[in-house]
């Protein structure tokens, strides 16, 4: 998962890239502090690009992303966010969310993503 304070990047890559995950935290968030080094294990198994964003390094990120808590771990596909989790990370669903856009190579339905 790359460090970045780069936000235009990070916006060009979710319109460029199928699928890009996003990772929000903040320093002094002890909930940050477990469930980022997780994530970053999780994305091992995949390709997607992934940012990691410092909410309070650049206080925009919070306004752009609708980012009102830490962590919040955000899953673009072809531009659109198809998953977010804050604060209460639940790692299965989002394990399933991930193999579901892994296994796709072509844009998928709305229907099928959220259809549990």
């Amino acid at each position: 998962m790359k460090e970045s304070n780069d936000l235009p990047e990070v916006l060009k890559t979710i319109q460029e890239e199928p699928t890009v995950v996003v990772a929000i935290s903040t320093p002094n968030c002890s909930v940050c502090h477990a469930v980022v080094p997780k994530l970053e294990q999780l994305l091992t198994h995949y390709s997607f690009p992934a940012y990691h964003l410092d909410a309070f390094e650049m206080p925009e990120v919070a306004s752009t992303f609708q980012a009102l808590t830490a962590p919040v771990i955000l899953l673009f596909h072809f531009g659109k966010e198809v998953e977010r989790q804050a604060r209460f990370i639940q790692f299965e669903q989002l394990t399933k969310r991930l193999d579901q856009l892994n296994e796709s190579s072509n844009q998928v339905s709305y229907d099928t993503l959220f259809d549990q």
